[in-house]
């Protein structure tokens, strides 16, 4: 039987190269027979976190008005979830961060999941990753047997089509395909 799979994408640019890594993991999830949903973050409207716990208080209901509540449905109904960022400063970008603060209303509800964490960026090698790739882990450490699935790095692109013929597609695909 399939998982399902929640894709996150953060990239402003639908064909850019951490969306087109998100893409190639999704086509490797359906040929596996995987039910996959890609999210572009940047289509939907997305506040910050107030930091005011009402959230902790009322059962992991926020109390914004915000596109996140049918985000929290879809994260907690997944078995498996991409986040799909490019890289900005050696991170995620705004629009991942947000929706990652967000999930503070998850806290108790966002469980026994799979997290693979897709990025694409101009840094040359994995060194300079270092510190997506800690916050990635400690933020899934935050939820309850979040098990980390795996981690993808286009290296070296930064110019829309670069991560094309990236050793990180194929890697990509084939973390897809093996998903769960």
């Amino acid at each position: 039987m399939g998982k399902k799979i929640l894709a996150l994408s953060a990239s402003a640019r639908k064909n850019g190269n951490s969306s087109m890594l998100c893409d190639e993991f999704l086509r490797g999830a359906k040929d596996a027979g995987h039910e996959t949903e890609k999210i572009f973050l940047c289509d939907k409207k997305i506040n910050g976190c107030l930091g005011c716990f009402t959230c902790q208080k009322n059962g992991g209901e926020c109390i914004q008005n915000d596109d996140m509540s049918g985000l929290y449905e879809k994260m907690r109904a997944t078995d498996v979830v991409v986040f799909a960022s490019p890289v900005y400063f050696y991170s995620f970008n705004a629009q991942m961060k947000t929706v990652l603060d967000r999930t503070i209303a998850l806290h108790e509800t966002f469980c026994d999941k799979t997290a693979y964490l897709i990025a694409a960026g101009q840094a040359p090698e994995e060194k300079y990753m270092t510190t997506m790739i800690d916050g990635f882990r400690k933020y899934i450490g935050c939820f309850p047997n979040i098990r980390e699935g795996g981690i993808v790095f286009g290296y070296g692109v930064s110019d829309v089509g670069d991560v094309k013929g990236n050793p990180a597609m194929e890697q990509a695909y084939e973390m897809g395909k093996n998903a769960g």
